[in-house]
């Protein structure tokens, strides 16, 4: 679990490698503003429903932080010092999911199974992707006489995102894509901060079933993320995995493909 910090890594790393000669700042911010808010957010997302307004404000006044420090200290975008901190934010709101505690299903964001490739020789080998945050459950499986192979089989994968545009759109699309045709059941996400994508690309994608579902959580730039938007997210992917649990009976007359419309 640990290593789906990956906010927490980002900063050892640069504090390893003396980003931008800027060591003895970066072990401050991660002593004096990292690892109060780290703590803080285990402590509250241990009921996160109860407490998603604290939640909000923490990551929130984090977030005002990171953005004071990056301007300061000149790290740019491509560092990924912002964005990790977005993907940080699942590991935090789902790690006391009952059926993640129990060890029914992992966390996980390297890997995840993507599909089989038959090569030349005949031998079979197992596409894999990384995704920015993955629920899934870690199996083995055998094939032929091959040795056995350990997948990751996503229940559910999200992409985090600063901001999404036009371009970035295609490329999660691409993504959500190559996971569902793998496991035709897991569930694909995308979390941002801010929405750039066109009106007309939105539409077109209410009529697919590529992504399960776009979670925006500011208006623009200079708004702060929304509690209401924070809690819809984390209600959905439980009920994602919930989902994943129950009985689905075919039951005729009546519907079959959507039964629970």
């Amino acid at each position: 679990m640990k290593d789906l910090f990956v906010h927490d890594s980002n900063l050892q790393t640069k504090i390893r490698s003396d980003y931008n000669h800027k060591k003895t700042e970066l072990m401050i911010f991660y002593k004096n503003e990292y690892l109060p808010v780290h703590e803080l957010l285990e402590k509250l997302c241990k009921t996160p429903t109860s407490k998603i307004d604290e939640i909000t404000n923490c990551i929130n006044d984090y977030l005002e932080k990171l953005t004071k420090f990056s301007n300061a200290n000149k790290i740019t975008s491509q560092s990924k010092f912002r964005s990790t901190f977005l993907e940080e934010i699942s590991s935090y709101l789902f790690s006391n999911v009952p059926e993640i505690k129990k060890g029914l299903y992992g966390i996980f964001n390297k890997k995840i199974y993507a599909g089989i490739k038959i090569e030349p020789k005949g031998d079979v080998s197992i596409l894999t992707k990384d995704v920015d945050f993955c629920i899934g459950k870690k199996i083995k499986i055998k094939i032929d006489n091959q040795s056995p192979f350990e997948i990751i089989i996503p229940i559910v994968a999200v992409e985090v995102k600063t901001y999404l545009d036009a371009t970035m759109f295609g490329e999660v699309q691409f993504s959500a894509k190559a996971i569902k045709n793998a496991t035709p059941n897991a569930k694909t996400y995308v979390l941002m901060e801010t929405n750039q994508v066109g009106k007309e690309k939105i539409l077109a994608a209410r009529h697919d079933n590529t992504i399960n579902e776009l979670f925006v959580l500011k208006k623009d730039d200079n708004s702060v993320i929304e509690a209401s938007v924070l809690e819809d997210f984390y209600n959905e992917i439980v009920q994602a995995i919930n989902d994943i649990n129950q009985n689905q009976d075919i039951i005729v007359p009546g519907r079959l493909l959507n039964s629970g419309k």
